[in-house]
């Protein structure tokens, strides 16, 4: 279950973690789970830029940020005397565990099931249908794109929002540790089911849709 860390055994004693393992050179790791607070400052820090091209058409690039993944990996660092890791190593492990993959999406009438995969095993999370007033703000909200020079934006994802709005409309989780509720699950998590949800609604005419 998500949440829930294998015990460890180290020279001095055990702890609960995750083993991340750099095959060259040998060394290892052990890292606790981020906080909400912590995962939400790694989202923020990322950015896609989005280039013209011409003729109407442009190529949306991620830029990873390895310094901002380097920080959160030293504070969930657990085995602060292990060996070092450089800020591509740190990003490739906090990249693994945050991995996440959306695998399902179901509905029935106003009620909608998104299943992921996870570095834990499988989350199903259940959402009813937003207000058309919290789905106007999201869309409003979740980008905010700046002009540069030469045809590039750069395309900052806002995830609070993305979070707000998940916030609104879940009903239940599961595959989680019991600690877990659903409204504390974590922010990309959340940030994934909201957009899910969104491009959903954004396909259904209540007009045609038979489920409606």
């Amino acid at each position: 279950m998500y949440g829930i860390l294998p015990k460890i055994k180290t020279e001095t004693g055990e702890i609960e973690g995750i083993k991340i393992v750099v095959p060259n050179p040998p060394k290892t790791a052990i890292l606790r789970l981020p906080t909400n607070s912590e995962l939400l400052a790694r989202l923020d820090a990322q950015r896609t830029i989005r280039r013209s091209i011409g003729r109407r058409q442009s190529q949306t690039e991620q830029v990873p940020n390895t310094k901002a993944d380097l920080a959160l990996f030293k504070a969930i660092r657990l085995d602060k005397d292990g060996p070092e890791f450089d800020e591509f190593e740190a990003a490739d492990a906090i990249s693994k565990l945050t991995h996440y993959d959306v695998t399902q999406y179901g509905r029935s009438g106003n009620d909608h099931r998104i299943v992921m995969t996870t570095p834990f095993g499988e989350v199903v999370l259940y959402l009813g249908s937003p207000l058309q007033r919290d789905l106007y703000n999201y869309r409003r909200a979740i980008l905010v794109p700046t002009s540069l020079p030469h045809g590039v934006e750069d395309l900052r994802f806002k995830h609070q929002v993305a979070c707000d709005l998940y916030d609104s409309v879940v009903s239940k989780v599961e595959g989680y540790a019991p600690s877990i509720g659903p409204k504390d699950i974590p922010p990309h998590h959340k940030s994934a089911a909201a957009s899910e949800l969104a491009a959903a609604m954004d396909d259904l005419d209540p007009a045609l849709d038979p489920l409606a």
